[in-house]
């Protein structure tokens, strides 16, 4: 075992320590680091907000790995790929209850010193105030070269940014932006722009940062991912992606001239996968991996050339939080934890969850609920909810804030639109293939496409204001095997239905086509944790009901 302990570590300080390698030639060799983080998602605590527990995540414990990589490399760039100051607790209290400070993921990523930042998507999602109040906060820049001004072919922030190196060595980091935003986003928050796609702005910048930069390396800092399968030892599998989503395929095989690909969006650790020669790492989700780029660079004919590349994924369960940047957010946390802490009302009954498996195959009061306070603020005759992730814990009897945000995870509002019968019955379809086809006595499963590469329990949905049935064992498309309405009569394929769905399912997010460009009937532009928190406030105790309106056959349920 001591061999074993012996051999790692030396492993680990050759690959933090290229100096150890080989010795360079001034002026003929370079090596150079990059750090990335990921879909940071405001976390900087180690914690765990649902109950306080400690956490292996958090730009905490990430800053000590930046620490480590930058005393072996002075000079090692850190960059992150978005979706950054919003899905923490703190970033929705900074956002929403007390926007004066400085945003706390700003403030602390500049006291790490980052350098650029590619633009997520959920970055959009406080609206435009909180976006540019975030961005002139940096002290670094944030770039998305796909992303320009409405009606115009000017790009809204930066699209580049070149870091000169000792030698001459010039490195060129490319911003892009997952061009899938406007299927999600509040359209008042982004109404004053326009997304490209990704590989045709790359196309154009990536010789400009070449020829008249005189880039001599290029690094595409990318909001979005790369799909894949995985092998039978866990290998990964690159996989071309056709919806426009997750492009990295397409940037690694059609654009000339990228060295390296820092991915994100897909929250998916992603070591050191090679597509047409080009490099592609992600560090997984909420600071719980740090990227560490190495290039080993030769100087040839007056112009530098990458000779050998590796990528690493950092792990923060292998450090402790820097204890300076707990302190310096400190004022950020107690505000925060006090806000989680107000009481809200009472619930009579049951709506926590247990087992999320038995949550989506039946109906429970915690979802009948929330459909429930999406018709109440509405004119729907439906609505449909999903339990996002298997970590919601679901509300408890007496109910805080900190139950609300972590039982609805995302500042949705809340949209209603008109459909069609056959829309809605699609719609079934559509979530009915979040289940495995069943041989019928067979105990239920999840379709692995909802799993991997990226876990999308949210796009199954539960509704309420219909009647249905989904038989599992029937092949997709021809699982919804009754539907009635509200009042037990077979819903008509023809009629018109108000339909309360939060932003993203209403335009279609989440591959839910029949929905996209429906006419929205309502635009309730508050958020649902809100409307959510409204409710269970005016009516002191909420009871704990459920009407039974669902069913899922075809598989052992229990």
């Amino acid at each position: 075992m001591l061999v074993i302990a012996s051999l790692i570590c030396l492993t680990l300080v050759l690959f933090l320590n290229p100096a150890a390698q080989a010795k360079q030639r001034p002026g003929k060799e370079a090596r150079l680091t990059i750090m990335s983080t990921s879909d940071l998602h405001g976390h900087i605590m180690p914690l765990d907000y649902t109950d306080n527990s400690p956490a292996d995540h958090g730009l905490a414990k990430i800053a000590t790995l930046i620490k480590q990589v930058r005393e072996r490399h002075p000079q090692a760039l850190l960059l992150d790929s978005g979706d950054t100051i919003q899905g923490s607790p703190m970033s929705y209290y900074h956002a929403r209850i007390d926007n004066e400070p400085v945003d706390p993921m700003m403030r602390t990523m500049n006291d790490l010193g980052y350098d650029a930042m590619a633009i997520g998507n959920h970055e959009y999602n406080y609206g435009r105030r909180v976006f540019e109040k975030a961005e002139g906060e940096a002290d670094f820049p944030w770039l998305s070269a796909n992303t320009l001004k409405k009606n115009s072919e000017k790009v809204y922030t930066k699209p580049y940014r070149i870091f000169k190196r000792p030698g001459g060595l010039r490195i060129g980091v490319l911003g892009l932006t997952t061009q899938f935003v406007p299927q999600w986003e509040n359209p008042d928050h982004i109404d004053h722009l326009h997304f490209i796609d990704v590989v045709e702005a790359a196309k154009k910048w990536v010789p400009i940062m070449k020829k008249k930069e005189k880039a001599d390396v290029i690094f595409v800092s990318y909001h979005g991912g790369l799909e894949h399968s995985k092998g039978p030892d866990g290998e990964i599998i690159p996989l071309p992606e056709t919806t426009g989503e997750n492009q990295v395929y397409q940037l690694a095989t059609q654009v000339d001239g990228i060295d390296a690909i820092l991915a994100g969006h897909m929250h998916t650790p992603v070591e050191d996968v090679r597509v047409n020669g080009i490099l592609i790492t992600e560090p997984n989700k909420w600071g719980t991996h740090l990227s560490v780029v190495n290039m080993n660079l030769v100087k040839e004919k007056g112009r530098w050339t990458v000779k050998d590349k590796q990528a690493k994924l950092l792990e923060s369960s292998d450090v402790k939080a820097d204890p300076e940047v707990i302190e310096r957010i400190r004022s950020y946390e107690e505000d925060t934890q006090a806000f989680l802490d107000r009481p809200v009302g009472e619930i009579e009954g049951d709506m926590t969850v247990r087992d999320p498996m038995d949550t989506r195959t039946r109906d429970t009061a915690l979802i009948e609920f929330i459909n429930r306070v999406q018709m109440h603020y509405t004119e729907a005759d439906i609505s449909a909810t999903s339990l996002f992730n298997n970590q919601v814990p679901g509300l408890p009897s007496n109910v805080t804030t900190r139950d609300i945000l972590s039982t609805y995870v995302y500042p949705n509002t809340l949209k209603v639109i008109r459909v069609t019968g056959q829309d809605v019955k699609d719609a079934l379809e559509r979530s009915a293939t979040y289940f495995k086809q069943n041989s019928g006595n067979d105990p239920i499963e999840v379709n692995p496409d909802f799993i991997s590469p990226k876990p999308q329990h949210y796009n199954y949905d539960m509704w309420e204001g219909i009647q249905y049935t989904i038989d599992v064992s029937k092949p997709e498309g021809e699982r919804i095997v009754e539907l009635k309405d509200k009042k037990g009569q077979p819903l008509d394929m023809d009629a018109e239905y108000k339909v309360a769905l939060n932003n993203y399912r209403a335009g279609g997010g989440g591959g839910y086509a029949m929905f996209e460009d429906k006419p929205v009937v309502e635009d309730v532009n508050i958020e649902i944790t809100e409307l959510i928190t409204n409710y269970i406030r005016e009516q002191g105790t909420i009871p704990a009901e459920t009407d039974d309106n669902w069913r899922i056959i075809g598989a052992q349920l229990d």
